[in-house]
């Protein structure tokens, strides 16, 4: 930990240099020029590894301050998330853009965000982030983030969804999975092929210990 702790400071360094002309939002991280908000090369993904570090007092608050910036700018119509700041187009839905990853990092963040010393999770309800996760539901329909919302919440609505999509998937998934043109490295990848239905399943088989591959701990 004590030689992670530098990067950890020298990431929020960058993020606080990244955001000085936006007083609304602590942190913020630009991509070959544009401030993607996503989760595979933006904002949700960088505060999703912060949340599983140790902070400091402020720095956990610049994390939480950068959610409620972005819970607030959501799109107001169908709860979905812009891929970049100042993007006014609601069409990407998928864990590299839009809710489909930020659900994650709001279950992760309800979890309470690591202290120096100690663990501490917010009271209020600014701060019960989970509850903006729960919100996707009606948003995001893949199963992976229904498992994650399940976790959270315990509540089967979402267990049943997910149930509901891998029953799908086994009768339609060789359809899905290579569309024309598609490589056989598609048909067997993580995100869009076999291993990722396999992965499904296995985590079917115990839900509560459910987890995003290669992303959740």
């Amino acid at each position: 930990m004590a030689l992670l702790m530098p990067v950890v400071e020298a990431v929020l360094a960058g993020g606080r240099a990244g955001a000085l002309d936006n007083v609304s939002c602590p942190l913020m991280y630009r991509r070959h020029g544009t401030r993607y908000w996503g989760a595979v090369h933006g904002l949700a993904g960088i505060l999703h590894v912060l949340l599983h570090l140790p902070l400091s007092a402020v720095d956990a608050e610049d994390v939480k301050g950068t959610l409620r910036y972005m819970v607030r700018n959501r799109f107001p119509r169908t709860g979905n998330y812009p891929s970049s700041e100042g993007n006014p187009r609601d069409r990407l839905v998928s864990w590299a853009h839009g809710a489909t990853g930020v659900a994650i990092v709001l279950c992760k963040a309800d979890q309470g965000v690591p202290r120096r010393g100690h663990r501490s999770r917010g009271s209020s309800v600014e701060e019960r982030f989970g509850e903006e996760g729960g919100a996707f539901g009606r948003c995001v329909r893949q199963c992976i983030r229904f498992l994650s919302l399940y976790r959270l919440t315990g509540e089967k609505l979402y267990l049943d969804r997910a149930k509901a999509f891998v029953g799908f998937l086994y009768d339609d998934a060789p359809k899905l999975i290579v569309p024309p043109g598609g490589s056989i490295e598609q048909k067997y990848s993580l995100f869009q092929g076999l291993v990722g239905i396999a992965c499904l399943m296995f985590d079917m088989a115990s839900p509560e210990n459910s987890r995003f591959p290669g992303f959740e701990m």
